[in-house]
């Protein structure tokens, strides 16, 4: 199963989201971890540099914490501006051939890349902040879901409540992830949260809000 996490906003916990996830459903699934955004944030969330160089994609990968990290490169800049999309989604699914889930962290808009992702998936999710600008964004993603025939998982991020907005092809859960420091001190370590959580503290709160979003995703 490809799962493709993406929204056009930035700052909506959409690394944090690929990274948790992917680690989360890792206990039990064999996980791969697509970093597909130049910028790199899921890489480095992993404790890894984005590579200083062009690569194909797909040709370099690294386990860590049980789950195959594929860091994002130079090369994926190229592939932005002038990739095929119908390649760039051949590639994925031949990518994604080697894991029961492969986990896609997209850049913050709908360009080549987000859009391959989108196609390629089979599920895809979108985390959304309860602020102006990120809930018309979700509207915006809505729109591009419908002229692709996709459908897209919602949940809410950096709340206690979770959010609900009556859209066509993108369904909200009633999942709502707080915000939390852990989240803060676990990305400046290069470690995804709900690892750093395990280690600190015996009461788990992060990693339960994921494996939910895990459970609602692959049902």
């Amino acid at each position: 199963m490809i799962i493709t996490v993406i929204n056009q906003k930035g700052g909506v916990g959409k690394t944090t989201t690929s990274v948790n996830l992917a680690y989360v459903v890792s206990k039990t699934k064999n996980v791969g971890l697509l970093d597909i955004d130049p910028e790199g944030g899921t890489t480095t969330s992993f404790g890894m540099k984005r590579e200083r160089k062009e690569l194909p994609l797909g040709s370099k990968s690294v386990n860590i914490f049980n789950v195959e990290v594929f860091p994002a490169h130079l090369g994926l800049l190229k592939l932005e501006l002038n990739g095929d999309i119908n390649k760039i989604v051949n590639i994925i699914k031949e990518i994604s051939k080697n894991f029961d889930i492969l986990v896609i962290d997209t850049p913050p808009n709908l360009g080549t890349l987000a859009v391959s992702s989108m196609l390629a998936a089979d599920k895809i999710i979108s985390p959304v902040a309860p602020q102006p600008l990120a809930l018309e964004a979700i509207k915006n993603l809505d729109s591009r879901l419908q002229s692709i025939g996709k459908i897209a998982i919602a949940y809410t991020n950096f709340s206690k409540k979770a959010t609900n907005l009556d859209l066509k092809n993108v369904k909200f859960v009633n999942i709502a992830v707080p915000q939390s420091r852990l989240f803060i001190d676990a990305s400046r370590l290069g470690v995804p949260a709900s690892r750093y959580e395990e280690i600190r503290t015996k009461r788990l709160k992060i990693s339960k809000y994921f494996e939910e979003l895990a459970k609602v995703t692959l049902e």
